[in-house]
C-alpha cells in the first residue's frame, strides 16, 4: 500500500500541469482488445502516416505482455474546447494545438515521474502525435523522441471502457460546440 500512497502525489503534479483530473489505476483495469486497433486501421485518417500509429506501434499482442510488466498506472484527463477553427477532424473537433499540449502534458510527466525514482514510467495519450506537420515515418527517425509516445488506441487500449472502469464518465460528441476530454496515461510500476 505504501507505493501506491507514494504514487498519488503524481496525481496533484498532473493537475499542476494542465490536467482536470488524475488517478491511480490498477493496470488490471486497462481494456486491451484487438477491435480498437482494427479501427485505427479501418476508418482513421492517420493510419500509416505517424510513427506512434499502426502498424509502426506495437500491437495489442505486445502492448498485453507489457502491461503485465506493470501493476499501476497514472490517468489523466484534460478538458478541451472543441470551438478551435483549426481541426485535424472534420468540424475542428480535435486541434492540432490540443493534442500538442496533450503529448507534452503526457511526456512531461513521463519525464517528472522518471526522476522521481520510477525508471520504467512510459506515456502514451489518446489520439495521434501532431507534434510535426509531417512524420519522417522511419522507425529511429522521430524528430521528437523525447515527447512522441504511441496512441492508447494504436496500441489496442480500448479507451472508453478504461476510463469508464476508472470512474470517469464518457460521451460521444456530436456537435462541435462542446467541451471534450482527452485522456494520456503513464504506466509506473
Amino acid at each position: 500500500m505504501e507505493i501506491l500512497e507514494d504514487l498519488t502525489k503524481f496525481c496533484e503534479l498532473a493537475r499542476k500541469l494542465g490536467a482536470f483530473d488524475a488517478k491511480i489505476i490498477s493496470t488490471d483495469n486497462i481494456v486491451i482488445n484487438d477491435r480498437t486497433r482494427l479501427k485505427c486501421q479501418y476508418g482513421c485518417p492517420f493510419y500509416n502516416h505517424y510513427l506512434t500509429c499502426p502498424p509502426f506501434s506495437p500491437t495489442p499482442d505486445q502492448t498485453r505482455k507489457f502491461i503485465k510488466e506493470y501493476n499501476w498506472a497514472l490517468l489523466f484527463t484534460m478538458r478541451f474546447s472543441s470551438k478551435v477553427p483549426e481541426g485535424v477532424f472534420q468540424s475542428g473537433t480535435h486541434s492540432i494545438k490540443n493534442m500538442v499540449i496533450l503529448q507534452k502534458t503526457a511526456a512531461e510527466l513521463e519525464r517528472q515521474i522518471f526522476l522521481s525514482g520510477y525508471q520504467s514510467a512510459f506515456a502514451t495519450v489518446c489520439g495521434p502525435c501532431l507534434l510535426c506537420d509531417e512524420c519522417v515515418l522511419q522507425p529511429g527517425k522521430c524528430k521528437n523522441p523525447n515527447i512522441a509516445r504511441p496512441a492508447m488506441e494504436s496500441l489496442g487500449i480500448d479507451v472508453d471502457e478504461t476510463v469508464r472502469k476508472a470512474g470517469y464518465k464518457t460521451k460521444v460528441h456530436t456537435s462541435t460546440t462542446e467541451d471534450f476530454d482527452v485522456y494520456g496515461m503513464v504506466l509506473i510500476v
